[in-house]
């Protein structure tokens, strides 16, 4: 599924019957994988390094930890991943509710705005960002919470 405001005209108007009920900002875009993320007009030309992998399902990220000879974080060990040295915080990003910074600068790419309708774009994108747009957490680790959405 794709949002609908990231999608070209063409694409929009190809898969204009494949929204979610009563999500139709969400669309079964034919041919959006994960090298065509917006379906077959997109690419990942200049993303391929530094953007997060979509339109992958579990069983694909299991696949490529058994060929890397790795596995995937437990629920546990994703959270405190996420939260880094915050430990006893509410969220990754502390104890509020907004992942605005001490500086006022926000901490992830999340909608701002009338959800689907507008997004403001406070943080910089309209959808997702480069993982490295945003500081990493105290262990190093970046683009953990916001950005896209998981299975």
């Amino acid at each position: 599924f794709v949002l609908n405001s990231s999608l070209s005209d063409a694409v929009r108007e190809e898969n204009q019957e494949a929204h979610v009920e009563n999500a139709p900002h969400w669309v079964a875009v034919v041919g959006a994988y994960w090298r065509r993320p917006e379906g077959r007009d997109s690419s990942l030309e200049g993303r391929w390094e530094d953007y997060p992998v979509v339109h992958i399902s579990w069983n694909d990220a299991k696949a490529y930890c058994d060929w890397a000879g790795k596995r995937l974080p437990t629920e546990a060990e994703w959270e405190n991943a996420a939260r880094g040295k915050r430990k006893q915080s509410l969220y990754p990003w502390g104890d509020g509710k907004s992942p605005m910074g001490k500086d006022g600068r926000w901490m992830m790419n999340i909608w701002q705005g009338d959800f689907p309708g507008a997004n403001d774009m406070d943080d910089g994108y309209h959808s997702i960002a480069p993982v490295n747009a945003f500081s990493a957490n105290s262990y190093g680790l970046l683009s953990l919470v916001g950005n896209v959405w998981e299975w």
